[in-house]
């Protein structure tokens, strides 16, 4: 097989792996809202929507400080009523740690996490930007509070302000 060949080859499958890995995930985060998704005890893990500043910690650590607390939502994207609505909610005092950053980072950032540059090429890159030091933001998220502190694995990061005002 010729090297052109064989790289088509390469990220059809790359992207046949990342279309099955969303729709996994999308899955797996949709049956623990379903009644008994996560056990007879209901969701194992709360899908919710909360505000706040992030802020990036030595290398790769990002938290979200001045969280407000956290609120159960659907699965799915925001939609504009929600985005107006946490524009105007209240900072809190909630400290999570974030997981799963490398998507809302920059496209230069995806490509450092992990093994990314290997199958994704620069031109590729679907990465939305919307996470950076300082600004406030509204994610949707997995809640992960087993042990703290506690976890958001996100689902969706929107940019409300370039800067985390003093609420």
């Amino acid at each position: 097989m010729n090297h052109g060949r064989a790289l088509a080859s390469h990220r059809a499958g790359a992207l046949l792996v990342a279309m099955l890995a969303a729709s996994v995930s999308g899955s797996a985060a949709a049956s623990l809202q379903q009644p008994g998704g996560g056990g007879d005890d209901g969701p194992a893990v709360e899908v919710v929507h909360t505000v706040g500043c992030a802020e990036r910690r030595g290398g790769d650590d990002w938290w979200l400080v001045r969280g407000a607390e956290p609120e159960p939502t659907e699965v799915g994207v925001f939609d504009v009523l929600e985005v107006d609505a946490a524009k105007s909610r209240p900072l809190g005092d909630h400290e999570f740690r974030l997981i799963g950053v490398p998507e809302f980072l920059g496209a230069e950032a995806l490509l450092r996490a992990a093994d990314r540059a290997l199958f994704t090429e620069p031109d590729q890159v679907n990465a939305t930007g919307e996470l950076r030091d300082g600004r406030t933001v509204l994610v949707k998220a997995l809640l992960i509070d087993a042990e703290p502190p506690p976890r958001l694995n996100l689902l969706a990061v929107v940019g409300l302000a370039d800067t985390c005002g003093t609420d």
